[in-house]
């Protein structure tokens, strides 16, 4: 699937480290052996990101899972689609669900406030330079902390981001 060599100067560590993403995801995602395979710290990195959105003390879990899910179809990475949709239909949400927040990341099956800060956070990611004060006020009013809205657009890049560097990768036709 990715253009990469084994990593076997970590083989030992990298081991270690996928047995943890697998009690979290109950297999191991190509993409997170492609990280362990460039270095074992970049798995160890991502894996404490997803356990650390997992816990998340304010924001809605899945609402994470609609990030990834929203950027995956925009940006037309086939892998993260079909993971993100079948790990949120897994949890209990319709195909409808996902197809309204696919469409319109504000349609998401949740409280107002998380639909403003998932619209928001993909505002963030691609309309950056037309976010100002009055979008962070808006979420702040809403009762968002600035780590909160920090989180959300973070994730949101993240994902743009990694599916960037995954698609160079990817082995082509």
């Amino acid at each position: 699937m990715f253009m990469v060599q084994k990593n076997e100067a970590q083989k030992e560590r990298l081991e270690k480290i996928l047995k943890k993403v697998k009690l979290v995801y109950g297999a191991v995602p190509p993409q997170m052996e492609f990280l362990g395979s460039i270095e074992a710290d970049y798995l160890e990195e991502f894996l404490n990101t997803v356990l650390r959105i997992v816990k998340h003390p304010h924001i809605e879990p899945d609402l994470f899972g609609f990030i990834r899910l929203h950027v995956a179809f925009k940006e037309e990475y086939p892998y993260c689609k079909m993971f993100n949709t079948k790990f949120l239909l897994a949890k209990g949400y319709t195909q409808e669900q996902l197809d309204k927040a696919i469409a319109n990341i504000g349609a998401v099956p949740f409280d107002e406030k998380h639909q403003v800060l998932a619209s928001k956070a993909i505002k963030a990611i691609y309309e950056s330079k037309l976010f100002t004060k009055e979008d962070f006020d808006a979420l702040y009013i809403l009762g968002w902390t600035q780590k909160d809205v920090f989180d959300a657009i973070e994730h949101a890049g993240t994902i743009f981001r990694n599916g960037r560097i995954l698609t160079a990768y990817a082995i082509k036709g």
